[in-house]
């Protein structure tokens, strides 16, 4: 008994130095990934991680498993940056220019491993959910900040108007913006602003379609 009690500081330590090289690795591949835009190599990650390229696979299975930490690691830190502030009691002009900010900053962050993670989308069925449920955050954002407007078009043409909302201000449409139509990030959110209030008045001014 007494053994297993003085090995049991020897366990805790090394499994906190794993825990610390592991954070380090995906935090390696993460960072090369916003400042190259591109997926780095395995070489690379291990020299920013400061660890062998042997110590990277002995951390983590594969290469996906690694890019899912990473992905989850960028998760947490959208969530920890870009916490949605309670908005709900300013009048509507205020709240599409407060979202168009902050769509516009969270985008423009998150832009180089949403653009890597996308291109693997198809192949990794991890990340294909993660992407996904992000996809489903940003609808029920965009329904609880406008379901005033929405609830005042008809029935049947609501889920239309809050689809036109996510598509408006989604994050394929920022880039766009930025990149197809080399717009700034200034000129970027105030198209997506000028959209919402375009969108948000037509919910509101939509009469239902004549029956026969």
């Amino acid at each position: 008994m007494a053994d297993s009690a003085d090995d049991q500081p020897s366990v805790d330590g090394r499994r906190v130095r794993s825990e610390r090289s592991r954070f380090a690795i995906a935090r390696a591949l993460l960072d090369l990934v916003r400042e190259t835009r591109q997926m780095p190599t395995m070489d690379a990650v291990a020299d920013r991680a400061n660890v062998s390229r042997r110590s990277v696979f002995r951390h983590f299975a594969d290469t996906n498993e690694l890019i899912i930490a990473a992905t989850h690691m960028q998760r947490d830190e959208v969530f920890a940056r870009f916490h949605s502030r309670d908005i709900s009691q300013m009048p509507e002009p205020e709240r599409v220019k407060a979202v168009a900010q902050r769509l516009g900053r969270l985008w423009e962050y998150v832009t180089p491993a949403r653009a890597v993670a996308g291109a693997m989308r198809a192949d990794n069925p991890v990340i294909d959910r993660m992407l996904s449920e992000d996809d489903v955050t940003h609808s029920s954002y965009l329904n609880a900040m406008f379901s005033a407007s929405l609830a005042q078009a008809p029935d049947a043409d609501r889920p239309l108007f809050l689809q036109s909302l996510v598509s408006a201000s989604s994050w394929p449409t920022w880039v766009g913006l930025r990149r197809d139509q080399h717009l700034t990030v200034v000129e970027a959110r105030r198209v997506m602003e000028h959209t919402l209030r375009a969108l948000l008045q037509a919910a509101r001014s939509a009469s239902p379609d004549p029956v026969g």
